[in-house]
């Protein structure tokens, strides 16, 4: 009797690991089997957006399935990304997002809905991008870098600066600046950086930090002036002007990066091919050529 129970349990035991290993397989190879979405937790016309976008059109051949952006902003990032947390872990949504929520909301805030250390799978990187400083001709009649800090320091706690959101990179980037400064400035919010960059243009704020992909157009159409950019060196785009660091701001080296991210619990075979195929779009010489054209 207890000889057949045994090997009734272990006839079911192995029943279940092949059922497992099958569906384990069915989950790699079928996969997707619908439209991919790829969660932006920002405003449409950002930085975040126009590469996520660049990716997605590339990755949906790879994929056989539409691949879709979809936008989700607000709280500086963490509705989208807390969307993404809780969807269903099986491939379909995924988060395209960078250091605002994978490096600086845990710290910087008390209580989230998600655990950005937890809860994502990271699937690789898509992108980076150098940050600028820019600066209103409407608000400051010289737009330079010597012009803001003298104005900020004329006037304490009156220059008002813009960001895509509290705790964004754009955010923090320009609190640095003023730490080593030693300006007090006034933050002024925004659900991404397309209206901040609005209201840059119409000098309703004096100073801003954005990726140089969205903010090189205002320069060359002279709706703002980029007087600096936050990296170690100069850039090529921008020769003539000089680098943060380079300027007597050793912290502000500030470069933007941005990932692409599944829910911690899909399955490994599904990230496994998410994994290689964005690898496969980012290593093509076409998507190399893109980013090098938008000084990635």
């Amino acid at each position: 009797m207890e000889a057949s129970r045994r090997r009734l349990i272990a006839g079911g035991a192995a029943m279940l690991a092949a059922r497992a290993s099958s569906v384990k397989a069915q989950g790699a190879s079928g996969f997707p089997d619908r439209p991919v979405r790829i969660v932006v937790p920002f405003a449409p016309g950002g930085i975040t957006d126009i590469l996520a976008r660049a990716a997605a059109d590339r990755l949906s051949p790879l994929l056989g399935q539409p691949v879709v952006v979809e936008n989700r902003a607000g709280a500086g990032g963490n509705i989208g990304s807390e969307a993404v947390a809780k969807a269903p872990a099986d491939g379909h949504v995924l988060l395209a997002v960078g250091p605002a929520v994978m490096g600086i909301a845990k710290p910087l805030h008390d209580r989230l809905n998600y655990d950005p250390d937890a809860d994502f799978a990271c699937l690789g990187l898509f992108g980076a991008q150098a940050n600028v400083m820019l600066v209103s001709p409407r608000a400051l009649p010289e737009p330079t870098l010597a012009a803001f800090l003298a104005a900020a320091r004329a006037r304490p706690g009156e220059v008002a600066f813009g960001s895509s959101g509290n705790g964004s990179l754009t955010h923090l980037t320009a609190e640095l600046l003023a730490a080593d400064a030693g300006l007090r400035l006034v933050h002024v919010p925004y659900r991404g950086s397309p209206p901040a960059l609005a209201d840059l243009a119409g000098g309703q704020i004096s100073m801003m930090f954005d990726a140089i992909t969205t903010a090189l157009p205002l320069h060359q159409g002279g709706q703002a002036r980029i007087v600096g950019t936050a990296t170690a060196a100069r850039i090529p785009d921008l020769p003539d002007v000089p680098s943060l660091v380079e300027a007597g701001f050793p912290s502000l080296d500030a470069v933007n990066w941005f990932g692409l991210f599944a829910p911690a619990g899909v399955p490994g075979p599904v990230q496994a091919r998410l994994r290689a195929v964005l690898a496969e779009v980012v290593s093509s010489d076409g998507y190399r050529t893109l980013m090098r054209s938008r000084s990635a």
